[in-house]
Order: structure tokens, then sequence, then C-alpha cells
């Protein structure tokens, strides 16, 4: 096991309420690893869409043997 640092770029879609988000966040976060620590770093609003972007830095426990290829999307 080891501990990785990432940053990741979510849509957060309008049907998910701010109480759900944490939620949302933790379930994209689980598919790299476990989550340690993670923060909401910025977000974005585009007029007239229906979703906007959420930014996440996550200290994630990745198990070697389980290990996916991590493609984030900031650049």
């Amino acid at each position: 096991m080891k501990i990785e640092f990432k940053e990741l770029e979510l849509d957060w879609p309008q049907e998910i309420s701010i109480f759900g988000l944490r939620n949302y966040i933790l379930s994209n976060l689980l598919i790299y690893g476990e989550p340690l620590r993670w923060a909401i770093t910025s977000s974005t609003n585009f007029s007239g869409k229906t979703t906007q972007k959420i930014y996440i830095e996550a200290v994630l426990l990745i198990n070697e043997d389980h290990k996916k290829d991590i493609i984030t999307n900031l650049n």
C-alpha cells in the first residue's frame, strides 16, 4: 500500500444537492483508492448549464494489488 496525492475535476450535476455532495465526492474518490483526507479547492459555475465543476485535492491510500490507472482532468 502507498499514499498518493491527487487533484481531480468532477462534474457536479444540478440534481445533487449540497447535502448529497459529500457522498457524491466520496463515491467518486473510492474509484481511485481509500480517501484519507480531501478538500474542495474551487468550483466553477457555467451560466445556462445544468452542471458545475468542482475541483478536489485528495490524499488516497492505494492498494498496489488493485491499483487502477488514474486520469485527472486538471492541466
